[in-house]
């Protein structure tokens, strides 16, 4: 009949495939779709969805209550979403406007909010605040940094990392931790803060 294998109908110019051939093919098809999925994961790594956490504009609180509780805490306020603390600055100081003022919240003449990354620029430490010097100390190789996060002591390269911030239209602040800005350097110790007690971490 035509079309039964081993006559002349259609069916007689199919090539067996031989089974070195299919696994040869096999490979190359799994391999080529394994790259492809790791290169979409890398580029989902590489452009995070913004808006969900770390990586995006993120709102911390009301600027002026913010500003209150540092001051009457005598403590930044720790953002543990952003990865990030709220520290208050004061534009009058020498100098610190210059350094602080186009990438940092301005709220009078003598008030600003300025967002600090929480990692040490050394090996990448988070580092905690200590209430009893007013300064920050990374327990892991010893580097301190006074309350704005300029560098003051230990092995980092300077001061603490920043993240640009502003006030929104409803008075809230918000940052971006898209935008990380490089710390000042060891020698940009605007502050000139002396520790006010007790370190946390020694020397």
């Amino acid at each position: 009949m035509p079309g039964t294998p081993g006559t002349t109908g259609p069916f007689s110019r199919v090539t067996p495939v031989e089974r070195r051939t299919f696994l040869r093919y096999s490979l190359i098809g799994s391999t080529a779709a394994g790259l492809g999925f790791f290169g979409l994961a890398s580029l989902g790594f590489l452009w995070p969805r913004m808006g969900e956490g770390f990586g995006a504009e993120l709102v911390v609180g009301g600027a002026e209550e913010l500003l209150d509780e540092i001051q009457s805490e005598q403590a930044p306020f720790h953002f543990p979403e952003g990865r990030l603390y709220v520290v208050a600055w004061d534009p009058s100081v020498a100098g610190a406007e210059e350094q602080y003022g186009t990438d940092h919240v301005v709220l009078d003449e003598t008030h600003g909010l300025m967002a600090i990354f929480q990692r040490c620029p050394h090996l990448g430490c988070t580092v905690p605040w200590c209430q009893s010097s007013q300064w920050f100390e990374c327990p892991c190789h010893g580097s301190r940094y006074n309350r704005w996060g300029e560098y003051t002591d230990g092995p980092a390269p300077r001061g603490m990392d920043r993240f640009p911030s502003r006030i929104d239209d409803e008075g809230e602040l918000v940052v971006d931790t898209a935008v990380l800005l490089t710390g000042p350097s060891r020698t940009g110790n605007v502050l000139q803060q002396s520790p006010e007690g007790p370190a946390c971490v020694e020397a």
